[in-house]
């Protein structure tokens, strides 16, 4: 179901409580329209960034559901530390550039486009690489649809609340540190990887959220950022009994990457 869609979500005039309802009516209008989702079902995850639906997908697509990303308007949202994210990220335009750092209104609704937009381009890319991310759909300027993980009785629990076997705790590592090998592969740095954006399905664990994830080859804290995500999933798997060495995985890692070996 690939795509684009146009949007204004991010522009609209509204307060916080009536914003599940355009954001509702946002994913009618664009996924909708095209038979990508036939209904929305209902919120399975709220954040700062974003609100995450799952969907009654079309009944041409192929499967039964989807999650569909929507991200906040830029009133209602706010990154943490994003210099660290955004150091090093090259916007072609010289224009949009200037109007995101002197942060305009119109420099942060282009921001807010260039985030979403950020997030599909690396959903894309790694699924496409064979990393654990969930299958990327379409998209529009404010949201991204995606593939649903879980069963009819709801969506897969986050890493944090799955209780895994000591078999499945090991694969479940190895996975991760696969997928972010994979990452690197693809240029990319997850940048915020841990426990509470992985989602274990019974089968896999499988990666998401990630609007932060860096370009390796451009941003000064790529391999800070690295470190961070392999310390953050072994630290995970250690209180579990699993022991790691962080530091030489990321290092090893680090230098296959640099000497073009990924």
């Amino acid at each position: 179901m690939p795509g684009k869609h146009g949007s204004g979500l991010s522009q609209a005039g509204f307060t916080r409580g009536d914003l599940s309802h355009a954001e509702r009516v946002h994913l009618m209008e664009t996924f909708g329209a095209d038979g990508s989702i036939a209904e929305v079902l209902g919120v399975v995850g709220d954040g700062k960034e974003a609100t995450v639906y799952a969907c009654r997908a079309g009944p041409d697509t192929g499967v039964e559901r989807a999650i569909a990303k929507v991200y906040r308007a830029q009133k209602f949202r706010s990154f943490a530390n994003a210099s660290a994210y955004t150091d090093g990220q090259v916007i072609g335009d010289a224009r949009a550039a200037r109007a995101i750092r002197g942060k305009t209104r119109q420099g942060r609704l282009m921001a807010h486009h260039l985030w979403v937009e950020r997030e599909w381009q690396t959903l894309c890319r790694v699924f496409d690489a064979g990393a654990a991310v969930p299958e990327p759909y379409t998209h529009s300027r404010d949201a991204i649809l995606m593939e649903y993980l879980g069963t009819d009785d709801g969506v897969a629990p986050l890493l944090r609340h799955a209780r895994l076997s000591s078999v499945e705790a090991h694969r479940a590592l190895d996975a991760l540190l696969a997928t972010v090998e994979v990452f690197l592969a693809c240029d990319r740095v997850h940048g915020d990887l841990s426990a509470y954006n992985v989602l274990w399905d019974g089968e896999r664990a499988c990666v998401i959220d990630f609007p932060q994830a860096i370009d390796a080859r451009t941003s000064p804290h790529a391999y800070d950022l690295l470190r961070r995500d392999v310390g953050n999933v072994c630290a995970w798997f250690a209180r579990r009994g699993i022991d790691r060495d962080p530091s030489r995985f990321s290092h090893d890692l680090w230098q296959d990457y640099q000497r073009g070996q990924l």
